[in-house]
């Protein structure tokens, strides 16, 4: 563009009506709208390092696709980065004044935190206290993330539907597959102009499923579902494409598909080391009576502890018995006489203990070798029990919690860079931070959303680092944990997998409840440890069969997409 007019009304102090100024920035504006050759947000983003497939697939879905594509890259390659480029990109144009995300309930947190922080974009949420509050002006928001589960109830049906949003994202995108679910039917009832699907999983067990997708985006663009049963799959068996290199060409019309091969993107390996630590007779004691406390009050009619207070009481007792005190000696002042006297005597034996066998262990690991590592725990009553333990033991470490401001954040991440040996941090720690100089982390207790284990990990095993990656699980013998990580490393290898694999795992099995729900409701209903074995049991049979199911879906994908349906 030439630029010698606009010099030149500088040097000779030329000025235009408020209006006339406008309309010229307008249009410099729309003069960028012809050519998604540069993205104009790529200067805007923080903490992300966008990579030349990522920014090639937001160009191809905005210059070619016109704003409506599958985003079905392999897992772990970035579609969330994607969605994001092209969201930004539309809305410094000003193609977009308004977004609805769904995804699936447990990704909420994960997905406003990962915009908000990368793309600096504000969404209110499903989770939020404005969606409690005032239901009513929260679908009134431009800017939504709200959980599918959320969504498709009868409830929000129509508040989602009623309004015209700009561009919508829609997250494990798989979950549309069948045209007779609510999940379908909600989104093709959305009024949207731009829309995006993402999924590693286009195809899970039949042909149809592709059909039924494709249809969301581009109604019409496989024909009806008749007609492409007829020329595309083959007779007798509803997983075989018959006519496939028509059906690919059809398919990169509307789909973009990155692998591991053509990103060149290689991770070394992680290994995961399971410490099942015995606990000392007044643990074993106290975590015996907590959950014996929790179980009782679950089952009664009515009380006045929430079902969520008597959860995170069983998930903190997991965490470390000073975090199990602290959520007990709170219960013990707000409740009514009878539960108060049976905390006052749960709370007895918990103040006997003094230090937690868990650290013992993790102390030998520590001193076992000079390598960096991060601690992560969930609770901050933990956290500060453990500061207060390494400092006695002498050990350095740096600390990190959400309650430090950004420049108190940056000085704790810069000594660990510096240095530092161990960075002590809640479960949020290191989020946009680059930490792929240490290659070593402890899980202290264990998050029973399986998808929070996984961003723990991620937080190393990243794009960048260079060395074998060693993850620590502790548990005590017994607890919920300890089932728990029998269910997901010892059943389904899930540190074996690669980064986003357990994502899709987990996807079949989880439809109204989610992992974490289910581990909570077996633990309490069955208070029967041999009970409570057998349904674990029955839990892993789910989870082997839906990673067979996962592979199975992987071989459909490979015979439809091969190596050379990206870019």
């Amino acid at each position: 563009m030439n630029g010698q007019p606009v010099l030149g009304a500088i040097k000779t102090n030329r000025r235009s009506d408020p209006s006339t100024f406008d309309l010229a920035l307008r249009a410099y504006k729309l003069s960028f709208r012809g050519s998604y050759d540069q993205l104009i947000c790529l200067p805007t983003l923080r903490n992300v390092q966008s990579l030349w497939y990522q920014e090639e697939t937001a160009r191809k879905v905005m210059k070619t696709f016109r704003g409506r594509a599958i985003l079905a890259d392999e897992v772990g390659l970035g579609k969330t980065i994607e969605a994001g480029l092209v969201l930004k990109e539309y809305l410094l144009r000003g193609l977009v004044r308004s977004a609805l995300i769904i995804v699936p309930s447990s990704l909420v947190f994960q997905w406003q935190a990962e915009f908000q922080e990368k793309f600096d974009l504000s969404f209110v949420s499903s989770n939020d206290p404005l969606f409690r509050e005032d239901p009513e002006g929260f679908w009134t928001e431009p800017f939504l993330l709200v959980s599918i589960q959320t969504a498709r109830t009868k409830k929000n049906f129509q508040a989602v539907t009623s309004r015209i949003f700009d561009l919508v994202i829609v997250d494990e995108a798989h979950h549309l597959k069948n045209r007779a679910t609510r999940n379908w039917k909600l989104v093709n009832a959305i009024q949207k102009n731009f829309l995006l699907f993402l999924t590693a999983t286009p195809v899970q067990n039949k042909l149809e499923e592709l059909y039924n997708l494709v249809t969301l985006l581009k109604p019409g663009h496989l024909k009806t579902l008749k007609m492409f049963k007829e020329e595309f799959v083959t007779r007798g068996n509803p997983t075989d494409p018959c006519n496939r290199e028509k059906l690919r060409q059809l398919l990169k019309e509307v789909m973009i598909r990155n692998t591991r091969s053509i990103t060149q993107l290689r991770l070394p390996p992680r290994f995961a080391f399971t410490t099942r630590v015995s606990p000392k007779p007044e643990e074993s004691d106290f975590y015996q009576k907590i959950s014996e406390f929790v179980t009782e009050q679950a089952a009664l009619p009515s009380t006045n502890i929430s079902k969520m207070t008597l959860r995170r009481l069983l998930e903190a007792a997991g965490s470390s018995h000073f975090a199990a005190l602290r959520m007990l000696e709170k219960i013990a002042v707000e409740s009514g006489d009878g539960i108060q006297e049976k905390a006052k005597e749960i709370l007895a034996i918990g103040r006997a203990i003094r230090m937690g066998s868990k650290f013992q262990k993790v102390v030998e690991i520590l001193r076992a070798s000079p390598e960096q590592k991060i601690i992560f725990v969930n609770y901050l009553a933990t956290l500060e029990y453990l500061h207060q333990i390494l400092e006695e033991q002498n050990i350095p470490h740096a600390l990190f919690h959400g309650s430090l401001t950004a420049s108190q954040k940056q000085t704790v991440m810069d000594a660990f860079q510096d240095g530092c040996p161990v960075l002590l941090a809640t479960g949020t720690g290191g989020e946009g931070y680059n930490l792929q100089f240490c290659h070593m982390m402890i899980n202290y207790d264990l998050p029973w959303n399986p998808m929070q284990i996984e961003q723990r990990i991620g937080r190393i095993h990243r794009i960048g680092q260079e060395k074998e990656v060693q993850v620590y699980n502790f548990c005590a013998a017994g607890s919920l944990e300890d089932h728990i990580l029998d269910v997901l490393d010892r059943k389904i290898n899930m540190f074996e997998l690669v980064v986003g694999e357990i994502e899709m795992i987990l996807g079949r099995i989880e439809d109204e409840q989610e992992f974490s729900d289910l581990v909570y409701e077996i633990w309490i209903r069955n208070p029967d440890e041999s009970q409570r074995k057998r349904a674990f049991e029955i839990l892993a049979s789910r989870l082997k069969r839906a990673r067979a199911a996962y592979e199975k879906s992987k071989e459909l994908d490979e015979k439809l997409f091969h190596e050379d349906f990206g870019l």
